[in-house]
């Protein structure tokens, strides 16, 4: 794989270069550590559409999104599915992580698309039956160059590609708040 360095404004692949290299300055100096947490509050609505929702923060903005269950599951289906959200939360994911990791490399592409297809059972949600409810993750990574290692070697670096595919610590608190 040939390195090509193109470079407008310090972004490759839309990545700013600059910001990476202090971030990974800063994991250095914490031992490859670079702690994060992210925290979503939102809410469940009782009537209407959507179903639930939430508001997400950026560096720079918030936006309030809003969710559904299908018909099938009894919801309104006006709003994307939960799970629309997670595999949309997976594949953007995936596809910043190619980019970033290309970009670190210095090298450029002009196309990247990534198609998610999340296979699941909702039979079990509805029944005292214990299949598994999720079964298969796939993912489709189109580019205009030959970065299949590096798409390899992505799926090592993508949080929510690693939340998926490995099972990860999870609490579930309940409370009583009248």
């Amino acid at each position: 794989m040939e390195n090509e360095q193109v470079s407008r404004d310090g972004l490759i692949n839309n990545i700013d270069l600059e910001k990476i290299a202090k971030t990974k300055r800063k994991s250095e100096e914490g031992r490859g550590h670079f702690p994060v947490e992210k925290v979503i509050s939102g809410e469940f609505h009782f009537e209407g559409s959507p179903m639930f929702t939430a508001e997400l923060k950026s560096d720079a903005a918030s936006f309030t999104e809003g969710v559904d269950e299908p018909s099938v599951l009894g919801g309104r289906g006006v709003y994307s599915t939960p799970l629309s959200h997670v595999l949309f939360g997976v594949i953007s994911c995936f596809a910043s992580t190619v980019a970033l990791q290309c970009a670190a490399r210095g090298i450029e592409l002009r196309k990247l698309n990534v198609t998610g297809r999340l296979k699941y059972d909702i039979g079990p949600m509805l029944t005292d039956y214990t299949f598994p409810l999720i079964n298969e993750l796939e993912m489709d990574v189109e580019t205009d160059r030959d970065v299949s290692e590096i798409v390899e070697a992505s799926r090592a670096k993508c949080p929510a590609l690693y939340a998926i595919a490995n099972g990860i610590q999870t609490t579930v608190k309940s409370s009583v708040k009248r």
